[in-house]
This record gives C-alpha cells, structure tokens and sequence, in this order.
C-alpha cells in the first residue's frame, strides 16, 4: 500500500506543476484574445481537445472521467482567462 500511494504522490506532484504551467499558459492566451478582440469561449476548440486526448486514451473504461477531467481543466482555464479581462477592464463575451 505504501508504494502505491508513494506513487500517487509522485503523479500528483507532476500533476500540480503541469496544472500551474497550464494555466499560466491560459493567461497567455487571454492576452492574445484580450489583443484581438477575441471571445474566451471557443466550443470548437474544447471539443478538439477532448476528442483528442480521448483517442489518446488506452482503457476506454476511464473514458468519462477523462472527459470530465478536461472539462474541468477547460472551466478552470477560463475563470483564469475571465479574470484576466476583468483585471484589464475588458467586457466578456463569449463566456
């Protein structure tokens, strides 16, 4: 038991900093969109990236907490997003 959660331990350590790197590259992309006038919602853009990562996954029986997963992630990129433009005093649209 202990070896298993030591490894937990070493995902989630790897999941946190992957976790800080993707949204800060969520605050990169806000200011692209804040630039060009660009909504923060992009439904196309978060059906690629579930599709993709979907196809990358090998049991199929995580699929639907893989979905939810990137669901959550895409929610929490775009609060990030969302307090970036009102920080600019910026008006959303496409939320």
């Amino acid at each position: 038991m202990e070896t298993l959660r030591n490894q937990i331990d070493e995902i989630d350590k790897n999941l946190v900093e992957l976790f800080e790197k993707r949204m800060e590259l969520s605050l990169q992309i806000a200011a692209y969109k804040m630039r060009n006038n660009l909504p923060i919602l992009n439904e196309k853009r978060e059906t690629e990236v579930i599709e993709k990562n979907l196809s990358k996954l090998k049991n199929k029986d995580f699929e639907g907490g893989l979905i939810e997963f990137f669901k959550t992630i895409m929610h929490l990129s775009k609060q990030v997003q969302i307090r970036a433009f009102n920080e600019h005093g910026i008006t959303i649209k496409g939320v």
